[in-house]
């Protein structure tokens, strides 16, 4: 395996919340839920949790070893709702963070170019208001636990004594015993309620980019709410293609403007464009750096194919005039020249 911390990009003597930070960071980045389908990402999330053990694990126990002789992992179950010691401390009854919530928001081509504010209505889970969250009318305290929420367990594991805090079973962690359910939300501590929320979208903003509205995910009991990812889809549009980061389009021109030669401003996402058409031109017009925005902040290119707006069924007549301007029909041919 590679070296841990050059994987988490920290120094060797990094402070456990630089690790935590760093954790963190990458571990958001490269998460499955926000690259569905990315088995690079996959990949790299599995060595960023692996890097993450391996570090703790060698921490050593100058901070986290208790008077017991064994080591206090208490405090340590926040690191993080996707993955990681999170998951390892839900299976002791911890959870001081709420789940974190996936938003698919579908944006415009217009909007990619022009900065704005995006409205979008939610409806997810809140904290009930009427018992802060405790699910209670009336309640009294815990008497295994003490109105802790927490016992104290010590197994043996290596070697060694750990101690963690379970949740007590008694009362469920909550540190006290329901004896009226609050009539608002029944005794969940919780009730769904629509929100309104605000979505800044700045010029530049890439098909699967993402932005992390903290304390807008799933409320936890007696802990914060987890995060809202609002993940931005480009939506289709009626005049242009998106093909890779460049944008494609037609131009329909009379024959009289593709012989001539023709000056005109065509309508882009960002308003508009002067091109000009060379007379008798036929291949495509390319804008370079008029496409949209790639990851490394380059832009890909506006293509403009020209198609000739021909009439159709012509009769005889208008036939023997073209003839006229044209000459006798020519036979097709394969040439070079």
């Amino acid at each position: 395996m590679e070296d841990p911390y050059k994987v988490l990009g920290i120094n060797r003597g990094a402070s456990e919340e630089e690790i935590k930070k760093a954790f963190k960071t990458l571990a958001k980045k490269y998460h499955p839920d926000l690259n569905p389908g990315d088995k690079n990402a996959e990949e790299k999330f599995k060595e960023i949790n692996e890097a993450y053990r391996t570090v703790t694990n060698k921490s050593g126990p100058s901070s986290q070893q208790n008077q017991s002789g064994g080591f206090d992992f208490n405090g340590f179950e926040d690191m993080f709702n996707f993955g990681g010691f999170g998951d390892i401390f839900k299976n002791f009854g911890f959870s001081s963070k709420g789940d974190d919530l996936r938003y698919d928001l579908d944006i415009t081509l217009e909007e990619v170019f022009k900065p704005s504010i995006k409205k979008m209505k939610i409806r997810h889970r809140v904290v009930c208001g009427i018992c802060s969250g405790t699910g209670a009318k009336e309640r009294e305290t815990c008497s295994k636990c003490h109105g802790t929420g927490k016992i104290r367990r010590t197994i043996h594991q290596f070697g060694s004594n750990v101690v963690f805090n379970t949740a007590c079973g008694t009362c469920g962690g909550t540190g006290f015993i329901t004896k009226k359910r609050c009539d608002k939300c029944n005794g969940t501590g919780f009730v769904v309620e629509e929100e309104e929320l605000h979505i800044p979208l700045h010029k530049g903003i890439k098909e699967g980019d993402y932005t992390i509205l903290n304390g807008k995910g799933e409320p936890s009991a007696g802990g914060s709410n987890g995060d809202l990812y609002v993940v931005f889809h480009i939506k289709k549009n009626d005049t242009y293609n998106i093909v890779g980061i460049n944008l494609k389009t037609n131009l329909y021109l009379d024959l009289r403007d593709i012989l001539n030669g023709i000056k005109l401003e065509i309508p882009v996402p960002w308003g508009s464009e002067r091109i000009t058409i060379s007379a008798g031109e036929s291949s495509p017009v390319i804008l370079k750096g008029k496409g949209l925005y790639g990851s490394s902040g380059q832009r890909g290119d506006l293509i403009i194919n020209i198609i000739p707006d021909l009439p159709k069924n012509l009769g005889v007549k208008e036939l023997k005039d073209l003839e006229k301007i044209f000459g006798n029909k020519k036979e097709p041919r394969v040439s070079i020249k």
